[in-house]
């Protein structure tokens, strides 16, 4: 592929202003799907309309998503993949300002859509980058980087934009992400985001040819390839583990900000705080993706989703008392923003050949999670309460903790059986040499 960098380059230093490039582009359009949250309640009264009935934006934007990861990401793996990061961010412009302008919700489902569609080709694709740029060693602190990206989100796009929400309107909300679209597509355009210095003095790498990468490809040889990749070991089993981990952390999130609304009252700045406090958990992943390469991903990533379940439980439960729901948020932030970066990373490590395919059906996953936890979960919210959405959404996250167990164990009966083949063809080797 022309912006694959080669086997050389791969494994040279860690390429920081291409991490950072995609870093500033998945902020943008993280803060656009997170600060949805805690605008519900008031978009809800513009548009005379209720909550739960706002949260369809949110399914509205996941399956967008999903739609756009599957159209747009895999081109990447036979196109160019800066391309898709191009168009993703234009696309996120457009529907961010019809966001912003939005006379009614259906204009406003429209704009969600359209931001969904970029998403679904900016973020896989982006994920893609670290696995063709970066070697392993670097792999799981560049993915980190990157999740980081979205606690950035939290941490600032998240707290600003309901900030901003409180003290103007929520309309200028969407109009400083539009502004921020605009910014971010001209840092990728300026910093050639994935041309690939193969070549000497950091030009482009030649472009392959039209038999090679960009013959075109039929319905069915799609179908063949996306099969082949989802087939590939363990994918099945964590793109499964992904969705329900999603779906968990999704019909949590998606009603917090309505939850602490009503928790703190309309105008109080307690909500934006609380999830600025959520965010520098998740900021965490940062420096904790370093860690896991040390213990084992798989096994990191299991006592994680083991741990998100009493989380998850208890977050409803201490909403009375501040000191303790600070507590909690950080810690599920933490938790949740390195098991994000270890699905991500061990999906990427899965296949290099359909790296880009698998990395869509990750995003498939998630962003079906996005739209199913807002669907589904809204009305148990409206009629249950916050601590009913608690108990689903760890039930849900514990079935996840059991998908990654198994694909745990499955590796390691994998290599078992890997290694004792290997021995046994050494000493027939062995044995032969001795008759010869």
């Amino acid at each position: 592929m022309s912006d694959r960098l080669s086997g050389e380059e791969g494994a040279a230093g860690f390429p920081l202003l291409t991490v950072l490039a995609l870093m500033a582009g998945i902020f943008a359009v993280g803060s656009e799907e997170l600060v949805v949250s805690p605008l519900l309640v008031d978009m809800a009264t513009s548009f005379d309309t209720t909550v739960a009935v706002m949260a369809l934006s949110v399914s509205a934007y996941g399956i967008s998503t999903a739609i756009g990861a599957l159209l747009f990401a895999p081109l990447g793996d036979r196109f160019s993949r800066r391309l898709s990061l191009t168009i993703g961010m234009a696309a996120f412009v457009s529907g961010t300002l019809m966001c912003a302008f939005a006379t009614g919700p259906g204009l406003f489902f429209t704009g969600r859509a359209l931001a969904g569609l970029a998403t679904g080709a900016f973020v896989p694709t982006a994920y893609a980058f670290v696995g063709d740029h970066i070697a392993y060693r670097h792999r799981a602190k560049a993915m980190g980087i990157l999740v980081s990206s979205w606690s950035i989100s939290l941490v600032l796009g998240v707290p600003m934009g309901s900030f901003i929400g409180q003290w103007a309107n929520w309309r200028w909300t969407f109009g400083m992400l539009s502004i921020l679209g605009v910014f971010v597509a001209c840092v990728l355009l300026m910093t050639r985001v994935g041309a690939g210095p193969a070549g000497p003095a950091g030009h482009d790498a030649p472009r392959p040819t039209a038999t090679q990468d960009t013959a075109p490809v039929s319905s069915q040889q799609w179908i063949q390839s996306a099969a082949r990749a989802f087939l590939a070991p363990k994918v099945s089993l964590y793109v499964l583990a992904t969705f329900l981990n999603m779906l968990g952390f999704y019909g949590m999130y998606t009603f917090l900000g309505s939850a602490l609304q009503y928790r703190f009252g309309d105008g109080s700045s307690m909500t934006g705080i609380l999830i600025l406090l959520y965010g520098l958990g998740f900021a965490t992943s940062f420096v904790t993706g370093r860690w896991a390469d040390k213990l084992g991903k798989e096994r990191v990533l299991v006592a994680l989703l083991g741990g998100l379940v009493p989380a998850l439980v208890a977050i409803p439960l201490v909403a009375g008392w501040t000191p303790l729901l600070v507590l909690c948020l950080f810690l599920w932030g933490a938790m949740q923003s390195l098991v994000v970066t270890l699905l991500s990373t061990l999906l990427s490590e899965s296949s290099q050949q359909y790296r880009g395919t698998v990395l869509a059906f990750y995003s498939l996953a998630t962003n079906l999670a996005v739209a199913l936890g807002a669907a589904l979960l809204g009305p148990l919210f409206t009629e249950y309460g916050f601590s009913a959405l608690g108990w689903v959404c760890a039930g849900i996250t514990l079935v996840a903790f059991v998908l990654s167990g198994w694909a745990q164990r499955r590796g390691i009966e994998r290599a078992t059986t890997g290694g004792e083949a290997a021995a046994v063809r050494t000493l027939e080797t062995k044995g032969e040499g001795g008759r010869k």
